[in-house]
């Protein structure tokens, strides 16, 4: 394949919000006043380590500090900071419209004001639509169809504000003309602690520099982290070619996909899958025997110590590899969580199933929704998580995808039914499997342990009962009840490490779903029925990992 390029590493974006007025008496001198505050001000308000670590990546030259700017795109000062923030090298647009195109296009006045709307929307390659529905169609009394409209203007502003890091607000700081108006907006950023630049005239000031939040840059690392994971160009290149062979060439539905579809997956979207896929498994497997080694250590530790303690001329050596494995197990518990194996395993694996689903998503022209946090998931992942930024990113890069036509329905449903539904079935049904397989060795074990030692304690119990035990036999028996309790504790930290039950459970839960949709993807044989299909499969594989990440966010590796 000659289209397989090299990996391409993600920017780190700091994200504008913008609210202001509509008109200005020299918009041209308030973008530049604008561009003048970003620079003077933006760094500024990332805590003193965050800017250190800015400085330290920026040295490094892994990852690129860019912008991207959320705008309505309304008149005056939507377009004003837009323009401003797209002068800086690699800066990106994220459109945010309160109402259906057509709807906004008739609050400007102008032709020309709405042919420059129209030029800086062709500039944002997802816009956000918060509404899809025409108001006409959802209300048919004036005063209602202009309620909507308010409430629409009031809900982009906090959709803006709870999606950027700083607002700039070209505002002359008198109330708001009406609800949605920048006083409200800005009044909006400042109860949700987001820093706001207040930019009017020649003059602009940060109005609340001591009681924001500042700026958080904990996404840098993760993206810094994802672009210089050490993982050699041949190796990524093979594994997206085996990629492009279990995509393209092993389903028997994939013969009739254009070309143009398999080369612009292998070029956008394999490489980065790759990047995290492996990065994932090399995390997972050292997660996974640290944890292993450090619960088998933690039983020998014991029963060294139990062997001093209970045989005289064997307290030396055994309290002496006590201590080295009790110092073995604290290396190795410090250096698992310096290396951070467990969060590079389920950060990466997170990024590499939305990758999976967004690919078959663009072989169908289908874009996915946007990743949206639901508040109950706030303790484990955000709007500022770096993975949710990262596909992001690599989904920008795309061309925009024109949806699945009605003749290319008869290729595409057959292809997602065995490639993407059909393949996660088998991946849920042997995880079922392999989960309650190791479920059950685990509980067996425990299961033996338990009765050997009570059967143990019991003997122990009637050799003092029957008469003066023997010396030899009383130890070996102390040394059972000591140590087979230690063992059961090392195979209970092994389940929960694990999460073998939970797992199990979760696979038998959805591959029933799946197969469900699958049945439902069968009939689909219009493009509006096969693409709403489409995004379901994607909302619950989204959400089935959204719940994964909550549950082995909070699993970790503890010393017995």
């Amino acid at each position: 394949m000659g289209w397989m390029p090299d990996f391409e590493p993600i920017p780190y974006r700091i994200r504008i919000g913008v609210t202001g007025h509509r008109r200005l008496d020299d918009p041209v001198a308030m973008q530049a006043t604008v561009g003048k505050a970003i620079d003077a001000e933006v760094e500024k308000l990332f805590p003193p380590q965050s800017r250190q670590d800015i400085a330290r990546v920026r040295r490094a030259g892994t990852t690129a500090i860019s912008f991207r700017v959320l705008s309505p795109l309304a008149e005056g000062a939507d377009r004003v900071v837009a323009r401003a923030v797209l002068d800086y090298p690699g800066a990106r647009l994220d459109a945010v419209l309160p109402l259906t195109v057509e709807d906004y296009l008739e609050d400007f006045e102008t032709e020309a004001s709405k042919q420059e709307f129209r030029d800086l929307l062709a500039l944002c390659r997802r816009p956000v639509l918060l509404s899809s529905r025409r108001v006409a169609g959802d209300r048919h009394d004036p005063e209602e169809r202009a309620e909507l409209r308010r409430n629409a203007y009031t809900r982009v502003g906090q959709y803006v504000v709870d999606h950027c890091d700083v607002l700039i607000a070209v505002w002359d700081g008198q109330p708001a003309r009406g609800p949605g108006g920048t006083a409200e907006v800005v009044q909006y950023g400042r109860e949700q602690h987001r820093p706001v630049i207040r930019v009017w005239g020649d003059a602009f000031e940060v109005l609340n520099r001591d009681i924001n939040h500042g700026l958080d840059a904990s996404a840098l690392e993760g993206i810094d982290r994802f672009n210089r994971q050490a993982i050699a160009p041949e190796r990524r290149a093979a594994y997206a070619r085996n990629l492009d062979r279990d995509h393209f060439d092993k389903p028997e539905t994939a013969r009739d996909i254009p070309a143009g579809v398999r080369e612009l997956v292998n070029r956008c979207l394999f490489p980065y899958y790759a990047q995290a896929s492996i990065f994932a498994k090399e995390s997972q497997k050292r997660f996974y025997r640290a944890g292993k080694f450090i619960y088998g250590l933690s039983a020998a530790a014991v029963g060294c110590a139990a062997l001093g303690v209970l045989f005289t001329s064997l307290a030396a050596p055994g309290f002496s590899l006590e201590l080295v494995l009790l110092t073995v197990i604290a290396l190795t518990l410090r250096q698992a969580r310096r290396e951070r194996s467990h969060q590079g395993w389920i950060e990466n694996r997170f990024l590499a199933e939305r990758l999976r689903c967004g690919i078959f998503l663009a072989i169908c022209g289908v874009e996915p929704r946007p990743i949206e946090v639901l508040p109950y998931m706030g303790h484990s992942q955000t709007v500022n998580d770096w993975t949710v930024r990262v596909f992001d990113e690599i989904w920008d890069r795309l061309p925009p995808l024109a949806g699945c036509s009605q003749g290319e329905c008869p290729i595409l449903n057959p292809y997602i039914r065995e490639a993407w539904i059909g393949e996660q079935v088998k991946f849920h049904k042997g995880k079922k499997e392999r989960e309650g397989q190791a479920r059950k060795r685990l509980a067996m074990a425990s299961e033996i342990l338990l009765p050997t030692t009570v059967a143990a304690a019991a003997l122990h119990l009637l050799l003092h009962l029957w008469g003066q035990p023997r010396e030899a036999a009383e130890s070996v028996l102390a040394f059972i009840a000591l140590l087979f309790p230690a063992i059961a504790a090392s195979l209970a930290g092994m389940e929960a490490h694990r999460e073998h039950l939970r797992l199990e459970k979760r696979s038998a839960n959805m591959g029933p779903q799946l197969e469900r949709l699958n049945e439902q993807m069968a009939s689909a044989a219009d493009p509006a029925r096969f693409e709403s299909l489409l995004q379901q499969v994607d909302e619950i594989m989204l959400r089935e990992t959204q719940d994964w990440l909550m549950l082995m966010r909070y699993v970790e590796i503890k010393a017995s």
